[in-house]
């Protein structure tokens, strides 16, 4: 019998309080972790699609399994749904055929990507839980578990990410060094270019000639309660093309800097590495 085949009759096997308290303390710890990314309510909706996904896997839906997700069908009614309402529910949204929670597996994939190592095993152990409740994970179901593992390693895109987390914060800050101290200032601009990407400071400025001196820069945002930490080597570009992405965005202070004379020195990150600190500490690598 491989592992996995007797984690799974471990969960068919848990008594009642055991599996009770196992699942709250799961479930409360993947539903804060998601929600310091979603927000409450993505985090919510979040975690019951992954159990309606995990027991739609073998197109049943068993009594155990409707009293562990019942929320979301009273919630999806909009009044008290009882078993044989919630089984006409279930094929109603075409539940019993399998291959309609691909489209529930790939948001799965997407959301886990973000969070810790530790929170992806959590919520592959809460779906088994899931199929488990019954007291029997059938061949569907272990199927289904089995090729969740996977996807949940895979991460989104980073550059995506990041640029999303900039966009929610408006501002965040760069770090530079000169003469051996610590140098932090405010940006609000930056730019996807050639799937990169690039912030821009004036060329008159100290900051830009302390990014000549020493490339080695980082960058910080806030991201809901923890933050974002970008590190590496600013390497500059002339693109032309550049320009143009300022003067769209700012064409107030685009215009400012034309009638100045002033120039704008265009950078990103290279050789970098790039992490989610969440608020309980536990970090996340994007690359």
């Amino acid at each position: 019998m491989s592992s996995f085949d007797e984690l799974c009759t471990k969960m068919e096997n848990l008594d009642k309080e055991t599996f009770a308290v196992t699942f709250n303390r799961l479930s409360n710890d993947v539903v804060n972790s998601l929600t310091s990314i979603t927000g409450v309510e993505n985090a919510v909706a979040a975690y019951l699609n992954f159990l309606l996904a995990s027991v739609s896997a073998d197109g049943k839906l068993t009594k155990e399994e409707f009293d562990l997700i019942k929320p979301l069908f009273d919630e999806s009614a909009g009044h008290d749904v009882n078993y044989e309402e919630a089984v006409k529910m279930f094929k109603d949204m075409e539940l019993d055929d399998p291959s309609e929670i691909e489209e529930i597996a790939d948001t799965m994939a997407d959301i886990v990507g973000l969070v810790s190592p530790e929170i992806k095993d959590d919520i592959v152990l809460l779906c088994l839980m899931a199929c488990a409740v019954d007291g029997k994970v059938s061949d569907e179901e272990k199927e289904w578990i089995s090729q969740l593992i996977e996807p949940l390693t895979v991460e989104v895109d980073a550059m995506e990410l990041i640029n999303d987390i900039l966009d929610k914060a408006g501002s965040f800050v760069l770090a530079t060094e000169t003469e051996g101290k610590p140098r932090m200032r405010l940006l609000g601009f930056k730019t996807i270019f050639d799937g990169k990407i690039y912030f821009a400071v004036g060329t008159f400025k100290e900051v830009y000639c302390q990014l000549k001196k020493n490339p080695k820069c980082e960058i910080l945002a806030r991201d809901g309660d923890g933050f974002l930490r970008w590190d590496g080597e600013a390497v500059f570009s002339e693109n032309p093309r550049l320009y143009m992405t300022v003067g769209m965005a700012m064409p107030e202070i685009a215009q400012m800097y034309i009638d100045n004379g002033w120039d704008f020195g265009f950078f990103t990150l290279e050789n970098d590495t790039a992490e989610i600190v969440n608020a309980d500490s536990s970090k996340t690598l994007l690359f």
